[in-house]
């Protein structure tokens, strides 16, 4: 596969080269300490026996996490009281193992990110990653540094010296920019009684490549998707900042489902082949502890279920309630933005066009054929489809020494792109953590 294959997958989520591991006992990995105000579900298929379960249930959080505060008060430099730190170590070595195969399916889930109006409205609302390929590029290695951090920095027992833990510092940096936004948002909404962040001007006037997404759509509206997976969730739509903050509980849980969920729904589709449920059952519980840390309180955190299938059960109607639908429903602004982020990934990876891109939501994230785009390919479009659907993803499946060489290409290939921005800070875990930031964040 060619540099840039490779370099295009991991550019958004980065992740630590594969480790051997030894299998982590039960009796080793079991939660001791409850949560509070949680049930609990005994559960002898999973990991563990006593499994908390705090999540609402799947109406509740569409009615009402929007309406909750994302940047309610956390003990900085803290992980939750829940943590279970085997079970945390045993989820990062399992994304170290099948860190490609993780990062292509984010890759997919940004699209699903851009369409959600809180998310894409703030982002815009930066700047960066609507309107300058090159900022936004600064902001995806950004991204990259600091997912390698949460995978390579394992976690062993709680931090003695916390402001010490490159984890901690890499997901607090990222909080206190959320809280900083919010904040200079919610100044300029009282100050201009304008309820919508995103100046039109930054977006109306520019052309976007309309013949590939009215293929993309014709292929959505030709496939088999149910006539109620195409109606227009509610997320699509601008919130009121009277009632929903910048910063939602729906929100960074959406952020965090289309994260971390795909190698758990569907692991086949992006290469991850026969894993335990122990395996996947640690990996949920990373996604939940960095949803903590990012804001999430442990009713809307949806990772937090009772059992495995409980879990692809919520995630199942997530899928099918918001993310599918919404992909019939992308207006200018997800357009400019999406358009904008491939701009900035071909600076390194040229790859990447938009209809490879949207040809790959549609076939492996939604899961349908999507002929419209693929007449729309050009020969290099067609040699990197053939090459991810015939070699790739195959070999991911079933040769664990192609897995791992596939990674460390992919690592290479990021910490290079990473150095073009900011120098030897992206060649260290400990500068990945804390100066890899556009605007750069400062522990007060």
């Amino acid at each position: 596969m060619k540099s840039s294959s490779y370099c295009a997958i991991v550019f958004l989520l980065g992740f630590m080269l594969t480790l051997t591991y030894a299998t982590i006992g039960r009796e080793n990995v079991c939660r001791t300490v409850p949560l509070k105000n949680c049930t609990f579900v005994n559960d002898n298929a999973t990991l563990c026996g006593n499994i908390p379960t705090c999540s609402v249930p799947y109406d509740e959080f569409v009615t009402n996490a929007r309406l909750m505060d994302g940047n309610a008060p956390r003990v900085e430099m803290s992980f939750p009281s829940w943590a279970n730190y085997k079970l945390l170590q045993r989820g990062q070595r399992f994304v170290q193992d099948h860190w490609f195969s993780f990062s292509l399916a984010a890759d997919m889930g940004r699209m699903a990110n851009m369409v959600n109006a809180d998310i894409r409205d703030v982002a815009m609302y930066t700047g960066a990653m609507s309107t300058s390929p090159v900022g936004c590029a600064k902001i995806l290695a950004s991204f990259g540094a600091k997912t390698m951090t949460w995978a390579q920095d394992l976690q062993v027992a709680p931090p003695t010296i916390p402001w010490n833990s490159d984890f901690l510092q890499s997901v607090n940096r990222i909080r206190w920019i959320h809280i900083k936004l919010s904040r200079d948002l919610l100044s300029r909404y009282r100050l201009t009684g304008v309820t919508s962040i995103v100046d039109p001007a930054t977006y109306e006037n520019i052309t976007t490549n309309d013949i590939v997404w009215d293929a993309f759509h014709q292929d959505l509206v030709d496939s088999k998707i149910p006539a109620e997976s195409r109606l227009a969730p509610p997320i699509v739509s601008e919130g009121d900042p009277s009632s929903i903050p910048f910063f939602n509980q729906q929100s960074l849980a959406y952020f965090q489902f289309n994260a971390f969920t795909y190698p758990i729904l569907m692991g086949k589709t992006f290469g991850i082949g026969a894993v335990s449920e122990d395996d996947l059952w640690a990996y949920n519980h990373l996604s939940a502890v960095i949803g903590y840390t990012f804001g999430l309180d442990d009713k809307y955190n949806v990772a937090i279920q009772p059992n495995m299938s409980s879990l692809r059960e919520y995630y199942s109607k997530i899928y099918d309630g918001m993310v599918i639908p919404s992909l019939f429903h992308i207006n200018k602004k997800t357009k400019v933005t999406v358009e904008n982020i491939l701009v900035a990934t071909r600076i390194h990876t040229p790859a990447w066009t938009l209809q490879l891109y949207l040809y790959r939501i549609a076939t492996l994230l939604a899961n349908v054929p999507a002929p419209n785009l693929a007449k729309l390919f050009n020969d290099q479009d067609k040699y990197h489809d053939n090459n991810l659907r015939t070699n790739v993803l195959p070999k991911l499946l079933v040769n664990p020494a192609f897995r791992r060489e596939t990674n460390t290409k992919a690592i290479n290939d990021l910490i290079k792109i990473g150095r073009v921005y900011y120098g030897n800070n992206y060649t260290t875990q400990y500068g990945r953590a804390r100066d890899t930031f556009l605007t750069p964040i400062r522990n007060v």
